[in-house]
């Protein structure tokens, strides 16, 4: 069982690995430096993580933890469905966005290496797909909504956001991508047809 003090210097392990990685990049930070920074031996660091790929994972773990309680909160409001999903989207891919633009090695990984990513994040996704179910179920109670079944909405539009992913994290113009992302959410909520005929 770990201790509070286990707790807190993991945490501040994270907190400042998370920083350097931003500023200094995954590759450029030693496990020398994350110490130093850290205000602690290398025997230490080591207690708590064998390697600074065992670090980024926990850092990786934490912001996706913060975006999961960013998403819960859209989904506990008292907004209506369809702007609760709506919200979730944009919040979701800004989170990414964000997250990737503070760290290339996390942006590297998206398009490298899927796999690694994928299971990482099987938990976190299971409580997004429960989240989207939720809404669009309460969506469908109040007429919003229109699916046979939520649960497998819910799971079509999860794995759709997925897909979208590769080419939101390959694009690097700011603009470009707030553009594509409000497309996306426009083709979900009204489908591809010209809305201006």
């Amino acid at each position: 069982m770990e201790t509070n003090k286990t707790i807190r210097t993991r945490n501040k392990i994270i907190e400042v690995a998370r920083e350097l990685f931003a500023t200094s990049n995954f590759y450029k930070t030693t496990m020398d430096a994350i110490a130093k920074s850290a205000s602690m031996s290398r025997r230490t660091l080591y207690m708590h993580f064998k390697s600074k790929e065992d670090i980024l994972m926990y850092v990786v773990e934490d912001e996706a933890q913060r975006i999961i309680k960013k998403l819960q909160s859209i989904g506990n409001s008292t907004m209506s469905p369809d702007r609760k999903l709506r919200l979730h989207i944009l919040t979701r891919f800004n989170a990414i966005d964000s997250l990737i633009r503070r760290n290339r090695y996390v942006r590297y990984d998206f398009i490298f290496n899927q796999l690694k990513i994928e299971q990482r994040r099987k938990p976190i996704d299971i409580i997004e797909e429960q989240i989207l179910h939720e809404i669009i179920k309460e969506g469908k109670e109040k007429g919003i909504f229109y699916c046979s079944s939520t649960e497998d909405f819910a799971s079509t539009i999860l794995r759709m956001l997925k897909s979208l992913e590769q080419p939101f994290v390959h694009r690097n113009n700011r603009v470009r991508t707030y553009n594509m992302l409000k497309e996306y959410v426009d083709m979900l909520f009204n489908g591809i047809l010209n809305q201006t005929k």
